[in-house]
């Protein structure tokens, strides 16, 4: 399930938040056998988001999770 385009970029957009930040993460949103499946590409213990950032994730996860539950 995991994507080679997903995972680490390289890049900062944000700038570096603290030592142990590691850069943008590519991730996709999906669904499975009524499940919402969050793949990242890389083990990963935490992300910062902006808040137009966190709010577009909300909204990815709310369509994800309809579908989920319509499709199962």
């Amino acid at each position: 399930m995991v994507d080679e385009k997903l995972g680490a970029t390289g890049n900062f957009p944000l700038g570096k938040l603290t030592q142990s930040d590691e850069g943008e993460l590519k991730m996709a949103v999906t669904t499975n056998k009524g499940k919402v499946i969050v793949a990242f590409g890389k083990p990963i213990a935490w992300m910062g988001l902006s808040p137009d950032d966190a709010r577009m994730l909300a909204k990815i996860l709310n369509k994800r999770a309809d579908e989920a539950e319509t499709r199962g």
